[in-house]
């Protein structure tokens, strides 16, 4: 019988390895649950973009009320949508934060006002608005 040189040897081993049946792949391990949940993109905090954007839109439209009853010939209502913040109060509620101007006689002069607006989710209606108005607030 011929003498097989190392290199033949492992070259054979090799070849004998890779007749074989492969290996099953290995399992992934468990995950285990995270510690804390962060809500989904476009919920805020169990309360939906649609329900936010209702929020936003009652609440808006209940202070140009509010302006217009207080001063009941106000020139233009205008709502500054870069200032207006809208958040879960709690389960039931919504609440929005904004700022907006109108002219309060009609002049060239316009004054400022803050608001703060509680929109029920159940019931899809404003529960309460309160407005601060002046430079000063």
């Amino acid at each position: 019988m011929p003498r097989l040189s190392y290199p033949c040897l492992a070259l054979a081993a090799l070849l004998a390895a890779c007749t074989s049946t492969p290996m099953p792949p290995p399992t992934p391990p468990q995950r285990t649950p995270p510690t804390s949940v962060a809500p989904p993109a476009g919920n805020y905090g169990g309360v939906s973009r649609a329900q936010m954007e209702a929020a936003g839109n009652a609440c808006e439209k209940m202070v140009a009320n509010a302006v217009k009853n207080r001063y009941p010939q106000p020139g233009s209502v205008m709502m500054m949508p870069d200032r207006e913040r809208i958040y879960q109060q709690s389960a039931s509620q919504a609440g929005v934060s904004g700022e907006g101007t109108f002219e309060p006689d009609g002049t060239e002069e316009s004054m400022s006002f803050r608001y703060t607006c509680l929109f029920n989710l159940r019931t899809n209606h404003v529960d309460d608005v309160q407005m601060r108005y002046g430079p000063y607030y």
